[in-house]
């Protein structure tokens, strides 16, 4: 397990919102097979970055994009992987201006759908569901996962799994790319909820391969933290 260097990200669970999306997720939960190995190449952005870091994330009167945009930060990384030219400071300030995001900062999450015009749009948030993840990876699809940094709610974003190493994930606060185990544990147990997201023509080049489920009951809790 790594030590946070830095003040970890000032994000707090919503224990409702939280609670309804593992209760839901977790019949279907299942051990994340090793058989095989995928992943997919998606540049890492780190939302400390000076370019965005410093500015105020919704109209939050305290936070900012470096010390709680972990959400933003890895839809951005999750957007860029489909072809959408934008980053975590574009992200932020589209949403800010557009209703993207409740109680200051609290990111709406299928905003994404108007931000990409349609081209990405969100499809579910589960509980901790390792075989949706892997069922998503082996489809192109990276997933967002939710975490405990330091105690706090943080996101990361999955990227792939390898018969080795397990899950490999990009982390906006560490602004790397790491196994998942070397940094939070089995992920098992390490991974809180995820997010998943359909790109418009899944058969593309970037989500080929089977169709995710879609949206379902659990998409009308659109409030994240």
């Amino acid at each position: 397990m790594l030590s946070v260097i830095f003040q970890p990200p000032r994000r707090l669970v919503r224990p409702l919102l939280l609670a309804a999306a593992i209760a839901a997720g977790a019949a279907l939960s299942a051990p994340l097979p090793a058989a095989a190995d995928t992943s997919m190449t998606i540049a890492v952005m780190g939302q400390q970055d000076g370019a965005w870091g410093g500015a105020p994330l919704g109209s939050s009167p305290a936070d900012t994009i470096a010390s709680s945009g972990c959400a933003i930060t890895s839809v951005t990384m999750m957007l860029r992987y489909y072809g959408v030219d934008t980053d975590p400071g574009a992200f932020n300030a589209w949403l800010t201006a557009n209703g993207g995001y409740a109680f200051d900062d609290e990111l709406i999450w299928d905003a994404v759908s108007g931000y990409t015009g349609g081209r990405i749009g969100f499809s579910q948030w589960r509980g901790p569901d390792l075989g949706l993840i892997q069922g998503e990876l082996d489809a192109g699809r990276p997933v967002v996962a939710e975490v405990q940094l330091g105690g706090n709610q943080h996101f990361v974003l999955i990227t792939g799994y390898t018969a080795a190493a397990g899950l490999q994930i990009n982390d906006p606060w560490f602004a790397d790319s790491v196994n998942f185990s070397d940094r939070y544990g089995d992920p098992a147990s390490g991974i809180v909820s995820i997010r998943t997201f359909m790109p418009a023509n899944p058969g593309g080049p970037r989500g080929g391969g089977r169709l995710s489920w879609l949206a379902n009951a659990l998409a009308v809790l659109h409030l994240s933290r």
